[in-house]
């Protein structure tokens, strides 16, 4: 499943640098405390409404909850990076509208940390079809953390940012400052735990980073694929089994990694348990969706030969 994994880690960058327009206004007297969001049941429920739009395909709607949850905590990583992608589905002239927008508001407000923050994510996005924009977003990124280091949402992207240019250590380095600060921050976690997985070895601490987050946001397909992902290489097939079916369930529109790779996943951990037949609809089911195709015709092609059993 190497192979799978390298495409799970591409898929994660993916959704930060290739994955209407949103107000640039000060926070309001509303906002909650950077961090304090995950404990605000507005934002929560704004936050899993946009995941289940987002995951059906209704980009429009994602964007609408997206912004609600910024209005609510305007600097947070998950929603920025949410709105943007949705944005980004929407087309690339709602991305573009977001830039301009931002760009203004960062000159006119060049020591706004957030402003500098907002603007970077959308940068990493916009780089899937304008490549300078990715050192244009390391450059806002640092821009901000040098008007305030304690922005969770800066060392978030930044992170992302390393991550994408190949520098785990460094991308590990700002997800943890994250953390500091910010100790439930979601992205921060759920990049963690790829890089423990995927680079480190260490499903169990991959585990640990991520265990959580579905108690948060349980509309959140692919944080429920990477822990069947994790549960597979801890040889907890069961569990793996449960996770896995619960993020295909989610994402109904194919978006995500567990709309992309869940049902191949799933096919192959029934294959551990020697439960053949389920394993052979979840091949059959992922080469229907396109889901890993070559991988999906091979292992049907296999279990119809009777070379797994």
């Amino acid at each position: 499943m190497k192979g799978m994994m390298t495409a799970l880690r591409s898929a994660l960058i993916a959704l930060a640098v290739c994955c209407a327009v949103l107000a640039c206004a000060r926070p309001s007297a509303a906002a909650v405390q950077q961090g304090d969001q995950y404990s605000n049941r507005a934002y929560l429920t704004h936050i899993n409404d946009g995941l289940t739009a987002f995951y059906t395909k209704d980009f429009g709607k994602a964007r609408t909850e997206f912004e609600a949850a910024l209005a609510i905590a305007p600097s947070d990583s998950f929603a920025l990076s949410f709105l943007n992608a949705s944005l980004r589905n929407l087309g690339v002239d709602a991305l573009t509208e977001l830039a301009n927008q931002e760009e203004e508001d960062a000159a006119k407000n060049p020591r706004d940390a957030l402003a500098q923050t907002r603007l970077g994510f959308t940068y990493l996005f916009m780089a899937q079809f304008q490549t300078a924009r990715g050192p244009d977003a390391r450059d806002a990124f640092n821009a901000a953390l040098q008007i305030d280091p304690h922005m969770p949402s800066a060392h978030v992207g930044l992170g992302i940012y390393r991550l994408g240019d190949n520098s785990t250590s460094r991308a590990k380095a700002e997800f943890l400052a994250a953390l500091e600060y910010s100790p439930k921050d979601v992205l921060a976690r759920e990049y963690l735990s790829s890089i423990y997985q995927v680079d480190l070895k260490d499903p169990n601490r991959a585990l640990a980073y991520l265990v959580d987050v579905p108690n948060l946001m349980p509309n959140y397909p692919d944080a429920f694929y990477h822990l069947g992902s994790i549960m597979d290489d801890l040889g907890q097939y069961d569990a793996a089994i449960k996770y896995l079916k619960t993020a295909i369930d989610l994402d109904k529109g194919h978006v995500g990694e567990a709309g992309q790779y869940g049902l191949p996943l799933l096919g192959t951990v029934y294959l551990k348990v020697h439960k053949v037949p389920e394993a052979k609809l979840a091949f059959s089911e992922a080469i229907v969706y396109g889901e890993a195709p070559e991988f999906s015709q091979s292992q049907l092609d296999k279990i119809k030969r009777g070379d797994i059993k």
